[in-house]
């Protein structure tokens, strides 16, 4: 049974033939546009008089004027298992982590603990619009079960998977080689791939992945090599994380060359931070198809540094954004493209409003090796959405009546808005957030 509705408002997108140099050619605006939604999927998009003629007298149709749909926001760098610590006092990375992050990640052994914590985690993503994200959970199984089953409840599309650490962190969050390689193994039997959930192999990071670690992480993602594993890890957010890395991996190149050497740059493999890459080391993620995620908020709050926006784009690399929370201190995309938008002014070339709503949008999916699913309005992807209410914010309200031009109202949405714009988060057509009344199931 075909199960159709529909949706007007101002709609947003860009066409499967954007990328960071064309977005002025290739952004789609309809003023007054409708989305049409089949079965979850899209149907048709486009002007609102034009589009409503292809209907059935049947459809229904979702009344949103004067509030803008996009396709849904991707988060494709997070952690589910920080939120408790977020907005923790100010030292920078390698002590955060000790005297903050890792004391938080042990409760998750306890799966009440994490069932509780995990819902909380997986509606913050929804009240600020992320319908896609990739993210970092604990050690332990029951923080990834928790999350697969938060997100298979939602229908949201979801990538995570058990953090591997064996070495240099507390006792208590290391486990050997061969105790995360066997569950990272049943984890994957039970979650990859089922609905719109993946898996993601995840060492940590150098620091804590030993030789012998990222060895068998290799040898997995190669006994998967046919099933789409993503593989998910940090790499060059602070000076003194890279520093400890040259020193622990002497006869490697550089900070990147460790995982390279051990296989592990796929066009899945997602690189969180990324901010002291070399010129080599960008030429050699852009030959291999991998991503970098820029986790701006992150960044100015453990002062970690400036990513070159520009030079990663330059370098032809697949580029999203990622809140990092717990060291990036909001959920909202929007709130992130803000302080992306800060770092690429205090290096001197502005972030263009497109370019913005791109990276968490089509950009984001194809970082994901999603875009053939998600990223736009183009028929036949999945309906996930979001409605944003500029009257919820009475400053953007004000500042959008002096706004001329689609690029004046989309730079006003990032600087200004936040989750209060949020009226709806819309799953394959569903709508799972809204607003003030929170969660429809």
């Amino acid at each position: 049974m075909n199960i159709a509705k529909a949706f007007r408002g101002h709609i947003f997108d860009f066409s499967d033939k954007a990328h960071p140099h064309n977005l002025n050619q290739e952004y789609r605006y309809f003023e007054d546009g409708l989305l049409v939604v089949e079965n979850g999927m899209v149907k048709h998009s486009g002007e609102f008089n034009k589009t409503k003629q292809l209907l059935n007298a049947d459809v229904k149709i979702e009344d949103h004027s004067g509030c803008y749909i996009l396709p849904g926001f991707v988060d494709a760098h997070v952690h589910s298992v920080q939120t408790q610590a977020i907005a923790s006092y100010g030292k920078e990375l390698l002590d955060w982590l000790d005297n903050y992050i890792f004391p938080n990640e042990r409760h998750f052994e306890n799966p009440e603990f994490a069932d509780r914590h995990i819902d909380f985690f997986t509606r913050q993503l929804l009240k600020n619009g992320t319908t896609t994200a990739m993210v970092y959970s604990s050690v332990h199984d029951a923080s990834v079960n928790a999350l697969f089953r938060a997100a298979e409840k939602y229908n949201m599309r979801m990538i995570t998977g058990n953090t591997w650490m064996d070495r240099n962190a507390p006792d208590y969050l290391l486990k050997s080689p061969e105790e995360s390689y066997n569950a990272s193994k049943t984890l994957i039997e039970k979650w990859h791939n089922k609905a719109r959930l993946h898996f993601a192999l995840t060492p940590r990071y150098a620091i804590t992945s030993s030789p012998e670690s990222l060895k068998v992480v290799s040898t997995l993602l190669k006994e998967y090599d046919d099933d789409g594993l993503y593989l998910q890890t940090h790499i060059s957010e602070n000076k003194k994380e890279v520093e400890l890395v040259n020193h622990s991996y002497p006869g490697n190149h550089h900070y990147l060359d460790v995982y390279d050497s051990y296989g592990l740059l796929t066009p899945r493999t997602l690189l969180g931070h990324g901010i002291y890459l070399s010129e080599d080391e960008l030429k050699r993620i852009s030959q291999t198809g991998s991503s970098i995620v820029h986790c701006p908020s992150s960044n100015l709050f453990l002062g970690s540094g400036l990513l070159n926006l520009q030079n990663i784009i330059e370098n032809d690399i697949h580029l999203a954004i990622g809140s990092d929370v717990a060291g990036g201190t909001s959920f909202s995309m929007l709130r992130n493209l803000h302080d992306a938008y800060t770092i690429s002014a205090l290096n001197g070339i502005p972030m263009n409003p497109l370019l913005a709503i791109y990276l968490i949008t089509l950009g984001g999916a194809r970082a994901l090796d999603l875009d053939d699913r998600i990223g736009n309005f183009d028929v036949g992807k999945e309906a996930d959405f979001v409605v944003i209410d500029t009257s919820k914010n009475e400053l953007l309200s004000y500042r959008l009546e002096n706004a001329h031009s689609i690029e004046e109202i989309l730079f006003a949405i990032v600087m200004l808005g936040d989750e209060k714009v949020i009226k709806s988060t819309c799953l394959m057509g569903e709508s799972i957030w809204r607003g003030e009344n929170g969660l429809s199931r």
